[in-house]
């Protein structure tokens, strides 16, 4: 709920900031205040990702400075992808490998 609260505000932010209303400070603010929720990957999210990629684990793990065998967990789905690494699977999901190089 507080989520969707969040995100109907922002497009309102960034509507009234496209008309002048605002300025880009004030929506670079919120965001700092309200980021953007990150998403879960699935063990076959993240194998389609690294293959996208055209990646061995070995190499999409040294991207996410991580382990191979971390890699190879989450793909297998022993383990889930936490915290830094999570957010680097969703920055490179969303803006592809040169937002993080």
């Amino acid at each position: 709920m507080t989520s969707k609260i969040i995100e109907s505000l922002r497009g309102d932010l960034a509507a009234l900031q496209d008309v002048g209303a605002i300025s880009k400070v004030t929506m670079r603010e919120f965001d700092a205040l309200c980021p953007p929720p990150v998403r879960e990957f699935n063990a076959e999210d993240i194998r389609q990702l690294r293959e996208a990629l055209h990646f061995s684990q070995p190499v999409f793990a040294y991207y996410l400075h991580t382990t191979a065998s971390t890699v190879r967990k989450w793909e297998q789905g022993d383990t889930r992808p936490a915290g830094p690494a999570l957010k680097l699977l969703n920055v490179i999901a969303d803006k592809g490998l040169q937002a993080i190089i």
